[in-house]
Order: C-alpha cells, then structure tokens, then sequence
C-alpha cells in the first residue's frame, strides 16, 4: 500500500501511511508496494497557470542531478542559473554576448519573471494593489476557483510505477486499458474512470482540509490481468507561507521585467529639456561633471529607454505630454510596483522550492514584503507606495502589511471583535527625539481565522535604523549633495551612524510589538519566523570596504563616490546591528546582551549563514579572475561623440540577470534595471539620475543574490515544515 515519492522524507511518508492506516480498510490482496507514484498538479498556488510551475520544474529537473542523490546545497542557485543565463555563446560581457547571441537572446536577457508576471495570483491592476481572495487557476483539465489562503481541494496527477507496467525483466509492458477509482477519505461520492494504462490518471479535485482526516483520497486501479493497486492516503501537504517586511525581502532592484534601452538614443539631463520652472532650479545645482566619465562623453547624457517613437521612427518632443506617457508606458514591470514587489524576492524562491523538492506538497504563498518599510511604517501602519503615485491610476498609500494579513486571513464578514493596542517607539528620520505612538489593530478570534499560518519569512530592523540614510552618508560628502531631493521624498535622505544608534536602542521595543501582533493576531508560533540577517553590502573582491576607487560603479551622478572612512564607520554599525538583532531572537544565545523587552528574545530564528556568502561580493565586487574586463562594465555607457556609439558597451545589451562576481547592485546596475524616476518633475530634470540610483535599489541583492539567500532560508524552512508534516501525521 502506499505511493512513491522520491524526493519526499521516508520517515514522513511512512508515518503518513501508518497514521491514516489505523482509520482506513485497505482491499484484501492490495499491492503493499510502492505501486502508485502521485504528485500535485501546479503545487505552488501563487501561479494561477502551469506553465509558470513547469518552468521553474524543467530547469529545478535539469540542475538537480540523480533524483536519489542528496539535494545539492545550492539547488536554489542552480536554478537560478539555468533559468537566467543569457542564450549566448560568451556571455562574458554585454557585448561580446549580444554578438553571439542565440535564438531566445532577448527573451532569456529579460529573465524568468518575465515570462510569468501575469501567471500569478495578484491583483496589480487593483487599487490598492492586493491578493484576491479567490484566484480562478488553471490546470491541465481546465480551470478551478480557490481561495487564496486555504484551497478546498487540489489536483493530483497519479500513475501506474514503471515496475507495474512492466513486472519481470523481459516480459511484454502492460497493454490495453486500466479502471481506475477515487473516493474522497472523509466519504462521499468518486469517481471511475476507463483509460489506457499508460495514460497518467488526473483527480480534478482531492479534498483538502485543515484537518487531516477530512483530507486525501483513496485509489486504486485495476489492470487487465486483474492486479489491483491501491493507496489509500492519497493526501496533499498543503503548507502556507507568508513574507513580510522590507526591501531585502521585496525583491527590490530587480524589477519582474527590467526596463529595455534605446541602442542608439540617449537621455541627456540637461534644463533645455525641462519645463521653465524645474530648468531655473536645476542650473542653481553644481556643475555636472563626472570625475570618471572618459574624454568625448556628454556627462549629461544617459541610457535612454526604448520607446514608441523610435520604434516607429519618429522623435517625440521632450516636453510634451506624449513623450511622458511613451516614457511611463517603458518603466520597469514589477509584481506590485507600489513596493517594488517581485518574483525574484528570496521569499518567492523558498516557496517555489518547498514546491519543487516535495511533489506531495503545495504550496499557499503570501508575500507582502514592501520596499522601504520598517515595523512602523509599512506593518503596523501605513506608507507611501514606491512609485506610480500620480495620475489616473495612482495609488496614494501603502496598506499596512498586519492588515492586509488580517483580511486575507479571517474568514469573510468574521467580526474583528479582538482589538489590542500596541505602543511603539517613533521617530522623524534623522531626530534623535524618541516619541510613543499607539496603534490598535483589530483581529478577528481565533476560530474565525480560515488556517494557521505554517512558516513566516520575515527581514525588518534596517529601516528602522535608517539603511537608507547610512548608504547616503557612505557614498556622499555631506547632506546638501542630497538636498534636493529630499526635498521631492519629504525626509531626511541622510545621517550619521551615531543617529542610527539612537533609533537601535529602541528596536527590541518595536520587535516585541511584533511579536505580540503575530502571535495575538494569527497565532503564529514564534519558532515559524525566520528572520533573516541583511547580506553585507559594503565589500569589495578582497573582503575590504569600498573606497579603494571612489566612482566604481557610481558614475551614474557626480556627487556619489566612495568614502573610504565613511563606509568603514557603517560597517562597523552594521555589526552591531547584527548583534542587536542577534540578541533580540535569543538573548541567551550571545553573550553581553543588554536588558531588552524582548526578554530572553522573541524566539524568531535569525538566519545568518548567508551572510558569508557575500563578505567579498558587495556592491564594488570585481570578478578575481577578470577584474579589469569587470571595472571597464561596472561604468555607465555613455554615448561616446566621437564615433557615435555607446562606450563600454550598448545599454540595448545590458544583462540585468546575468552571471555576475557582485552579488549587490551598485546605483549603475539599479538605473539600468530599474530605472525609477521621480514623478511630478521632467523626466529629464538633472535630479533623475542620482533619484533613480537611490530609489531603484542600490545597494540591495542581485537576483542571484536572492537565490544564494533563499538556499540557506529553505534548509531552516524545511525543519519547520517537516516537523509539521511529522506531528500532523501522529
């Protein structure tokens, strides 16, 4: 009795069979062999078609090597690779790429995510932006509609193992048609079905439920020579996954479809191009000029983004509404672009791996990870959307990400009838004057929640210290670099370590208040939250500070450069926000913690063996082994005038997801990816670029970052899912 799953734990699947075997008669003379072998169909639920699972499962079965090997402890990174490597046949540089492009060159230089942006089960189009609570999915027999948060069934995909089909060595396969029957575990009607033996038997919908003995079906087939092969715990692991938190979960910089550029066209940030009033501000900036741009470059000019008007051979006026909505239609695609929300986030590729390892297993994904948040602004109250803030369409705030759980989690027209208030240390960005703010949040009660939540995936504490202003102060000489747009953000873009000392100091206020929210309001378990360490972005190729070239990788604007001593001061704060974090989960754990209201630690697991992976491939990073090819592609193409081409190399050929030695992107590699520009201003005023390298995620993990990170995650989200599966199987 039973069916095979060869990436599945052995101890699992056996106490599956022994627990439901106590409730259920299994046919006298039924196989006692692994005779059936079944997988779920589409198992990570966030993508509504099959072809967004199917192609993550081809290149996962590609990488993965002999199905009874152990797991390779980089099969997340693997995957990754094969997936985003560029169809060419020296992808060594862009241009050396482009000219041996293959076949599927564009589409494979654009990355995975953009095949399967509009494959999932998200609302991008709403305002807010939101999860359905029902999401219509697609499988192989036709379309089915499934809450979000606890489907009522799956589909399963059984069929006969290889050794039944063909049962001694030398004898003839197992023709004609076989009869196969399902019937739900808990009782009720089935099905019967006549089909060719070698025909994959598909159950539109097993039964699933929160409690197991409601759960799974029995089935069994009958062979033409009259054997008879049946499982009786045919049963779907359905786990649910939520992310939360900040941009180093979101998957900021690395937009689901990166912006494309003209090969021949160039942005020149220059007043002429500006509306009258933005050119009279803009020439009382400094003189535009950059230390590192090469002879016979116009500093002013940057990649352009390709756009209608080239495409059909025409030149759009600069000022002109047209121009504006060509540009806008041209922006980076993201998942939920109010908080640069994307598929490359770790969390997305933790999910998808639980997925593909565990062919007993589905997967309910959640990930409200929004860029720029922090416990107050962005979970427990609201903030301001990342772009897309004007116009028809705009989206004016953020919803914060403790209510959005609550609506996706309590059952529909279920009273909030739990409110609880939480008191939380404030802040201005940049005053060291520490305020209390209340915040009541309004749960529902425990038996109106439609599930518990089995693993949470959580990175949150850097914006709380202000990582955004500590990058500032590493890469600028002083705040009146960044003045003006601070002036267009409304805040303080820029401090001192001793500042963010201030705020650390009150960190264990807001993680408790966190803990308690999760706890009070979904009943999380506080061991089911991993919390991830932030990847250390600072470093170059021989594990020291970046300054050694103050403009590598910063010639996007003239006023970033490195600053050795700077940058070695926010190192050194980084360290000990690690410790603090460190001595939050589990005070008891490290030693010289101070007194904390956490107590002895939320009991969250702080995941940190990532971390090394990244001590000598920061944002400054050369390739060891190529360093100067690596220096001369980390400048900005710039048109070069005399020869009328783009020197390194054309942004038309830019790989935003290719193989790189830097696992962060430094502020080029975000304006050739992300592009973000500020609304409400020309896109052409000379403030774009340095907005556009500060707010379309420097500093934060490359795509193949995420997949290094999410390798380590998924090890300590295996050991809570497993022994999950165990205790439900007891």
């Amino acid at each position: 009795m039973g069916s095979k799953n060869l990436t599945r734990p052995t101890s699992i699947v056996a106490l599956s069979v022994v627990a439901a075997g106590v409730a259920l008669a299994v046919p006298a003379g039924a196989a006692q062999a692994a005779d059936l072998v079944w997988e779920v169909e589409s198992p990570f639920r966030f993508f509504k078609r099959t072809a967004a699972f199917d192609l993550h499962e081809r290149a996962y079965k590609s990488v993965r090597g002999n199905p009874a090997d152990p797991l390779p402890g980089n099969i997340v990174w693997r995957t990754e690779r094969k997936l985003n490597d560029p169809d060419c046949r020296d992808p060594s540089t862009p241009m050396s790429c482009a000219a041996t492009a293959g076949r599927n060159y564009e589409k494979s230089r654009l990355g995975w995510a953009a095949q399967t942006l509009d494959m999932t089960c998200y609302d991008r189009d709403a305002r807010p932006r939101r999860y359905p609570t029902v999401c219509e999915r697609q499988y192989s027999w036709g379309k089915a509609k499934e809450d979000t948060i606890l489907p009522d069934a799956h589909t399963v995909v059984v069929r006969i193992a290889p050794e039944q089909l063909q049962p001694a060595a030398g004898a003839a396969p197992v023709a004609g048609d076989c009869t196969w029957t399902w019937k739900p575990r808990r009782g009720g009607a089935g099905e019967t079905v006549r089909q060719a033996c070698a025909k994959p038997f598909v159950i539109k919908r097993v039964p699933y439920s929160t409690s197991r003995a409601a759960s799974g079906a029995v089935v069994a087939v009958t062979l033409p020579d009259g054997r008879e092969l049946t499982d009786a715990n045919v049963i779907v692991e359905d786990v649910l996954v939520v992310a939360m938190g900040d941009s180093f979960a979101s998957g900021e910089s690395n937009p689901d479809r990166p912006v494309v550029f003209s090969a021949g066209r160039e942005m020149v940030y220059d007043p002429v191009n500006t509306r009258d009033d933005v050119a009279t501000r803009s020439m009382r900036m400094p003189t535009y000029s950059v230390a590192s741009a090469p002879d016979g470059v116009n500093p002013k000019s940057l990649p352009k983004r390709l756009m209608e008007d080239e495409e059909k051979g025409l030149v759009f006026r600069p000022t002109s509404p047209e121009f504006q909505a060509a540009f806008d239609r041209r922006r980076a695609q993201w998942l939920s672009a109010d908080c640069h929300r994307s598929q490359y986030g770790y969390p997305f590729r933790v999910g998808i791996q639980l997925a593909l390892e565990d062919r007993h297993r589905a997967v309910s994904f959640v990930s409200l990870a929004c860029s720029g948040s922090d416990t107050v602004e962005g979970l427990f109250g609201p903030r301001e959307p990342r772009e897309q803030t004007t116009g028809p369409n705009a989206q004016k705030s953020v919803v914060p990400q403790l209510d959005q759980l609550t609506e996706l989690i309590c059952r529909p027209g279920a009273p909030r009838s739990r409110d609880v208030t939480y008191t939380l240390p404030v802040y201005r960005s940049g005053s060291t004057s520490i305020q209390s703010q209340a915040f009541t949040k309004f749960w529902c009660p425990p038996e109106s929640r439609k599930r518990p939540i089995d693993l949470v995936l959580l990175s949150i504490g850097g914006n709380d210290v202000g990582f955004g202003a500590l990058v500032a102060y590493g890469i600028t000489e002083s705040a009146a670099d960044l003045a003006p747009i601070a002036g267009l953000v409304s805040h303080t873009l820029r401090f001192e370590p001793s500042v963010a000392r201030v705020y650390l100091d009150v960190l264990d206020r807001r993680m408790k208040a966190l803990k308690d929210a999760l706890t009070d309001g979904f009943g999380v378990d506080p061991s089911t939250v991993l919390h991830n360490a932030y990847e250390p972005v600072e470093y170059d190729e021989n594990g020291k500070v970046c300054g050694t070239q103050p403009t590598l990788g910063l010639d996007v604007h003239p006023k970033l450069q490195f600053s050795t001593a700077r940058v070695q001061q926010v190192s050194d704060f980084t360290r000990e926000l690690r410790a603090r974090q460190e001595c939050i989960a589990d005070a008891r754990k490290r030693p010289g913690c101070p007194r904390l209201a956490t107590g002895n630690g939320t009991g969250f697991r702080f995941v940190t063996e990532h971390t090394n992976l990244f001590a000598r491939r920061g944002v400054c990073a050369r390739d060891p082994q190529r360093a100067l090819v690596d220096q001369v592609n980390m400048a900005m193409p710039r048109l070069a005038l005399s020869i009328d081409d783009f020197k390194p190399y054309s942004p038309a050929a830019a790989l935003p997801y290719g193989k790189r030695w830097r696992l962060i992107h430094n502020p080029n590699d975000a304006f050739l990816t992300a592009n973000t520009h500020a609304e409400g201003i020309s896109p052409f005023d000379v403030l774009q670029p340095a907005y556009a390298a500060l707010y379309s995620g420097a500093f934060h993990p490359t795509a193949e970052g995420h997949a290094i990170v999410a390798d380590t995650v998924v090890r300590h989200a295996r050991e809570i899912v497993d022994h999950r599966a165990v205790v439900d199987a007891r």
